[in-house]
């Protein structure tokens, strides 16, 4: 039963990780069919095909960008955008079945997909480092984590998680390895280096002696009077 648990807790990580595309995709199309019914409709609704073709730049720019920022797509404002994506195709599919009676529809459909395009760029501004530190702060609060656990606590792919700590460890902002699907931080050495051993210099006296001239005996300098015959030096 856990087993069909965490398969079904990956099935949905997994379309999560899709859902931005999945938004923009249904965008595109959404776009296309409207734009197709008023083609083919004897109505002069001009406007709408105009709205059409709109959904369809914005859907498409939205899945380039979302492809090449899977780690923003996957955030949670990424998320969120894609519910509103998901929910401005299904207003537009729905406005094009009859345009007469549900023409607000897809203008509420362009209105929302506007709203993601002109807000996604500050996010994929902010969201692309933002998700970067979070992954490599997380790592370094480890001694060792697998993907599938970096995965679950951001939020985002193994795929994204595995690039960015390859990534960083690459660019010294993560110091360890890898081995297999899991990352081992290395511990700093505790061992201090040894100071460098001290030199201790004697210093060297040298004694100079006199002769004293009376008896010949040897008396060291500055001495006032022979140690032997006591004469004067």
């Amino acid at each position: 039963m856990l087993q069909s648990l965490r398969l079904e807790l990956d099935a949905w990580f997994y379309m999560k990780d899709k859902l931005f595309l999945i938004g923009s995709g249904l965008l595109i199309a959404a776009g296309a069919l409207l734009a197709i019914f008023q083609l083919g409709a004897d109505t002069d609704g001009p406007i709408l095909i105009f709205i059409g073709l709109g959904m369809i730049i914005v859907g498409t720019l939205l899945l380039v960008t979302g492809f090449t920022t899977p780690q923003v797509a996957q955030s949670k404002e990424g998320v969120g955008l894609s519910y509103i994506l998901i929910a401005a195709s299904v207003l537009t599919i729905i406005g094009s079945l009859d345009v007469n009676a549900l023409w607000m529809f897809p203008l509420i459909g362009i209105g929302l997909s506007c709203i993601v395009c002109f807000s996604w760029p500050c996010i994929c501004n902010s969201g692309k480092g933002k998700q970067r530190n979070r992954i490599i702060g997380i790592a370094n609060a480890h001694d060792q984590i697998t993907m599938y656990e970096l995965s679950q606590r951001t939020g985002l792919s193994m795929d994204v998680v595995r690039d960015i700590v390859y990534d960083a460890l690459g660019n010294n902002q993560l110091h360890g390895k890898m081995e297999s699907d899991t990352f081992i931080r290395s511990r700093p050495s505790s061992s201090a280096p040894e100071p460098p051993p001290s030199v201790t210099r004697e210093r060297e006296i040298v004694k100079v002696l006199v002769v004293c001239p009376y008896c010949g005996a040897k008396n060291e300098q500055g001495t006032p009077k022979c140690h032997k015959c006591q004469a004067s030096l």
